[in-house]
């Protein structure tokens, strides 16, 4: 078995000319051009995709390929997993050349295709000798797409950065250096996971790991923090592959545990690289927060139950979800915003070499210094104070969340906590405005009342169950 050890980038296809003119400013080798046709199997009941394998046969104009891999370890774009290759004769599967122990005997006779991949690979080779000895990296930039029988599909445009001999920190220093001049990502899903959302589009294409917090230790620490950056980079491409922008609810509230975690990690280790991480952090919270606030706010408007044809026309007028959509797409189309998530990457798998050295924490005294910062109120309050407070309860609902000894009860009042106060984001917005037809002014007013009130009522429950 070889193991693979590999960044997966995703870039706009419009920069595949600008790529080459780069490489070809690197100390590389190639290019070298394929046209890659893959045929994935699975079983109906998508046995091997439950067991986290991918079983494809490959053409590359030389020959055939049957691969089969195996998930490994993800943190933030940089994968590690296994990895098995057999060059056939035949366009068919060949089980006899799997390896043992990986499938099931019974789901053999029930493999059949479930969805293609047809691309064009560009690829380079980069070889570098230091003292530490010789770096290999192989960059492989795919552009096609992943297509269901039906004709459904959806488009490949990647990077793909294998190390080949070396150490996986030279991944890192060759993707900042090619993110200067293009803009990158960080990415998660596997083609074979995405024709799997395909077939499924409810499903995530990448499935993250559940957070548990049982010792706060900076390897713990560090393990919930790349799922948070997960969280951040998974929120993206679903957006993109579904438009729905409860996608980005959920990546800005990742960010927000993570910027949490980060405080926790360098208070527990003074010497981990992490201080870039922080900023970064910052700014792409500051970037999301006008575009998140304009979300939340059409959403409570299109809940509002207008019976005057005024009211109803004039919201319709003021709903900005296609411009909104335009706005997201150039905001992440900005180089520093893939640069920032490239280096949270990095400086999270640096903080690997950090993880024994330093004293931990008892998870409970976390919790109850996030309840000590938060200062929960005993009884309604101003708007503006809970929406000040939106980032501190959205950590302790995480923190609530991830350790194993929280009641059920306190984790559900943390978050209708959150989610109030991305309603009241959402009325506050209105309110400001000038001109609001009657019915629309008194119903969010109401709403609005009602709702700091619940505020109150559910802060006070959690602050009592606290004590």
């Amino acid at each position: 078995m070889a193991e693979e050890i590999e960044l997966k980038l995703l870039m706009q296809p419009q920069d595949l000319p600008r790529l080459d003119a780069l490489m070809q400013q690197l100390e590389v080798t190639g290019p070298q051009v394929n046209r890659l046709e893959n045929t994935y199997y699975d079983t109906p009941e998508l046995h091997l995709n439950q067991a986290k394998a991918a079983l494809r046969l490959r053409h590359t104009g030389k020959g055939w390929v049957q691969t089969l891999k195996t998930s490994g370890q993800s943190r933030g774009a940089l994968s590690q997993r296994g990895e098995w290759e057999a060059n056939i004769d035949q366009p068919r599967l060949h089980p006899e050349l799997l390896p043992e122990g990986i499938l099931q005997a019974d789901w053999l006779d029930k493999l059949q295709p479930i969805f293609t991949t047809h691309f064009t690979r560009k690829t380079w080779l980069q070889e570098k000798t230091s003292g530490q000895g010789l770096t290999c990296i192989e960059v492989a930039a795919d552009s096609g797409e992943v297509a269901l029988p039906s004709g459904q599909s959806d488009r490949i445009s990647e990077l793909e950065l294998e190390l080949k001999s070396g150490k996986p920190e030279a991944l890192f220093t060759l993707a900042e250096r090619l993110a200067e001049s293009i803009c990158l990502h960080p990415g998660l899903a596997s083609k074979a996971e995405r024709g799997l959302r395909l077939l499924d589009p409810e499903r995530p294409a990448f499935r993250l790991a559940q957070d548990s917090l049982q010792q706060a230790d900076m390897k713990a620490l560090n393990q919930l923090a790349e799922n948070q950056l997960n969280r951040w980079i998974q929120g993206h491409e679903n957006w993109t592959f579904n438009a729905k922008e409860a996608e980005i609810h959920a990546a800005q509230r990742a960010l927000l545990a993570l910027q949490g975690l980060l405080v926790i990690m360098q208070r527990l280790c003074p010497e981990a690289p992490l201080h870039q991480a922080r900023i970064d952090v910052k700014k792409l919270l500051a970037l999301l927060q006008p575009w998140v606030k304009q979300s939340h706010a059409d959403r409570v408007l299109q809940q509002l139950y207008l019976e005057e044809a005024p009211s109803a026309n004039w919201r319709q007028q003021q709903l900005g979800y296609a411009t909104r959509r335009q706005e997201y797409r150039s905001l992440w189309q900005q180089l520093w915003v893939g640069q920032a998530s490239l280096q949270l990457v990095s400086s999270l798998y640096a903080c690997h070499s950090f993880s024994d050295s330093f004293h931990s924490e008892q998870p409970q005294r976390l919790l109850q210094a996030a309840c000590a910062h938060l200062r929960l109120p005993r009884q309604p309050m101003e708007a503006e104070i809970w929406l000040q407070r939106y980032p501190a309860v959205v950590r302790l609902e995480y923190l609530l969340r991830v350790l194993p000894t929280a009641a059920e009860a306190d984790r559900q009042l943390a978050r209708d906590l959150v989610k109030g106060i991305e309603d009241l984001q959402g009325y506050s917005y209105w309110l400001v405005q000038k001109e609001l037809p009657s019915e629309v002014q008194q119903q969010l007013t109401d709403k609005r009342k009602e709702l700091l009130f619940n505020l109150g009522r559910w802060a006070q429950a959690l602050w009592t169950s606290d004590q």
